[in-house]
């Protein structure tokens, strides 16, 4: 986390530990992408050289979401989610179960914080729990960030951990933030994850001695976990105001502070001048640009839009929030989610991790100088990144803030409209969508269309405050029918525009049941591609001896490798088969599943692959033979 030079990206920190598989996942995050969050299930498979990919396998992404999805509960912030380049892409309906809008309870603040609690289970190994708390939202923004990753085991003990009593509280305040509330059975695993996430003995990082969890916002816990002895601060924070600054300037002396250098010039000098160095990022510190950014996943797009995301998104640069000060001999360090702005601390629900340890290990001077040698003899720290900035005696003033709080308005009227969303099917097995409710205010200066992600703006449709909406969108294909839309926002005010975009999730009523068979079946084209389906599905879990499922010889080794060109044959799915039923016979009932929709339908049963009952029949009796069917064959 403090050496500039161990970069690690997200699909690296949520894979299982060795042996295990994932259980659940819940995750928390200002703003989202959609498209970041439909290649996450990916970190849980075996597929993971499809994270390596800048077009991941369909069918690889397709089973990973099947597996996965339902395991992955996202909470961002209402209005906070990205629209999507790719409106021609069918699996976002996919995530439709995962992703929940959330707002503070006390309405004038933002929820803000950036955690994941994950929870893996083993064949044979205790339950293991991670918890990570990130600096950095659920998207593909290229910036600077921290990332501080717990790992524990789940101890056999009828008392908590008191020290983990915070995160428990934080992940059982998250239900009470979604207006419309959480399923059943999401809701009952939240339960059991935070009551058992008490129990968990979480390991120090490495060089330090204490920890102290700070989830900020929930229960009216509104003191400032930045306070006690500090002798001297580093303030690394990507937004500011003058407030929350001069108070961390007045905690110690000498003080260094880093930002951005727009957000720097919008301080006054004076309160600038209560710090003894002022820094900002290089600006040849952003990265260059590699595999993992832009991913383009799924089944090729029919068209790409751009559009313009939230100001505070898309950020090039730092976005890192770290506060480290010198206590004595102690350093500290707190991480997270919290700008040094009065929101953070004042309205916004945040979440920050307080690590303690020797001032030479932790200290402000070791986290600015580093005390690790590069090739050319330098130190290794975060001083190597940063260029001083000179203070001007004349703040800039945006002058886009008028037109920010127009659009903030409007968007904010419009998440809390309570709209919803009917499907009914037409007679020529098309289907359309309506929109129901009222929007209560829209201010005179914005205008507003609405259209589900999966059509083109040209299909958007106008909406205008009322007590009763009249939105439908007619003519849909299966795959067009999404519960996510797209809300273009335009504010004129003063001669000047600003245009914003972003997605609501709305209750969805009527899609049909077979929603996602039925994109499936539109995926699969050909014997070859439902062969490889087969072999994915039979691939077994990471908890399931991955290193054998691997192994030379094994048969899914070679049929893995292949993408392209003749398949592997029908011997190594036999053998696959085999596998699957002496060690995950849930593979062989969801194999089955596929078969028996495959060959129900005209379409598709003539793709299934040659020579696939002679093998079939033995496997499924034997199936049958040990119990627990959960599919029987029509």
């Amino acid at each position: 986390m403090l050496d500039p030079y161990d970069r690690r990206h997200l699909m690296e920190i949520l894979r299982p530990p060795e042996g295990y598989s994932l259980d659940f996942a819940i995750g928390t995050t200002f703003s989202l992408d959609l498209l970041a969050l439909l290649t996450t299930p990916l970190s849980f498979t075996i597929f993971e050289a499809e994270c390596e990919s800048r077009t991941p396998d369909p069918l690889a992404l397709f089973e990973s979401l099947r597996r996965y999805a339902g395991k992955i509960c996202i909470f961002c912030h209402a209005g906070r989610i990205h629209i999507p380049k790719e409106y021609g892409q069918p699996f976002y309906s996919l995530l439709e179960g995962s992703v929940f809008q959330a707002l503070p309870q006390s309405g004038d603040g933002s929820f803000h914080p950036k955690i994941w609690a994950l929870r893996y289970t083993s064949l044979n190994e205790p339950v293991a729990y991670r918890f990570l708390c990130l600096s950095r939202n659920l998207t593909y923004d290229r910036s600077w960030d921290t990332a501080l990753v717990f790992d524990g085991i789940l101890a056999d003990r009828e008392n908590a951990f008191a020290s983990n009593h915070p995160i428990g509280d934080f992940l059982a305040s998250l239900p009470g933030m979604v207006e419309e509330g959480l399923p059943e059975d999401l809701q009952n695993r939240i339960n059991r994850m935070q009551y058992e996430i008490r129990r968990v003995a979480f390991d120090l990082p490495s060089g330090f001695e204490k920890v102290a969890f700070h989830p900020l916002g929930i229960d009216n816990k509104k003191a400032n976990p930045i306070s006690g002895r500090i002798d001297r601060m580093l303030v690394v924070s990507p937004f500011l105001t003058e407030s929350s600054l001069n108070r961390l300037a007045s905690l110690g002396k000498e003080s260094v502070l880093v930002s951005r250098l727009d957000s720097m010039q919008k301080v006054p000098a004076d309160c600038l001048r209560r710090f003894s160095e002022l820094f900002c990022l290089k600006d040849d510190a952003i990265l260059e640009e590699d595999g993992s950014d832009n991913a383009n996943p799924g089944p090729a797009p029919t068209h790409i839009e751009t559009e313009q995301a939230f100001v505070e998104d898309n950020l090039d640069g730092l976005h890192v929030k770290l506060y480290v000060a010198d206590a004595g001999r102690e350093g500290r360090i707190w991480t997270g989610s919290a700008n040094a702005t009065d929101a953070a601390f004042r309205r916004n629900i945040e979440f920050l991790v307080e690590l303690r340890g020797k001032k030479k290990y932790c200290g402000v001077d070791a986290v600015l100088n580093g005390g690790k040698e590069t090739e050319d003899g330098k130190l290794a720290g975060l001083r190597i990144l940063l260029d001083p900035v000179a203070i001007s005696d004349v703040p800039i003033i945006d002058e886009n803030e008028p037109l920010k709080h127009l659009a903030n308005e409007a968007r904010n009227a419009l998440v809390k409209a309570g709209l919803s969303a009917r499907v009914s099917q037409d007679a020529d097995e098309h289907f359309s969508i309506f929109i129901d409710g009222g929007i209560s205010y829209i201010p005179d200066e914005a205008s507003v269309t609405c259209r589900p992600i999966t059509l083109p703006k040209a299909r958007a449709i106008h909406l205008s405050a009322g007590l009763i909406i009249h939105a439908e969108f007619k003519q849909l294909l299966v795959r067009e029918i999404s519960a996510f839309f797209a809300f273009d926002l335009t504010v004129r005010s003063g001669g000047k525009s600003l245009t914003e975009g972003f997605v609501l999730k709305l209750p969805l009523e009527g899609a049909p049941e077979d929603r996602y068979e039925r994109i499936l079946r539109d995926m699969l084209k050909d014997k070859s591609q439902v062969l490889r389906l087969m072999l994915l599905i039979l691939s077994l879990e990471r908890g399931s001896d991955p290193a054998d499922i691997l192994a030379e010889g094994s048969g899914f080794a070679e049929a893995w490798k292949w993408r392209t060109g003749e398949p592997p044959g029908i011997v190594p799915l036999f053998e696959c088969m085999v596998r699957a039923v002496a060690r995950d016979p849930q593979r062989i009932d969801e194999l089955n599943s596929l078969i028996q929709d495959l060959k129900g339908h005209l379409e598709t049963r003539d793709l299934l692959p040659d020579g696939l009952d002679e093998i079939w029949g033995p496997i499924w009796e034997a199936r049958k033979m040990m119990g627990g069917v959960v599919h029987e064959e029509n």
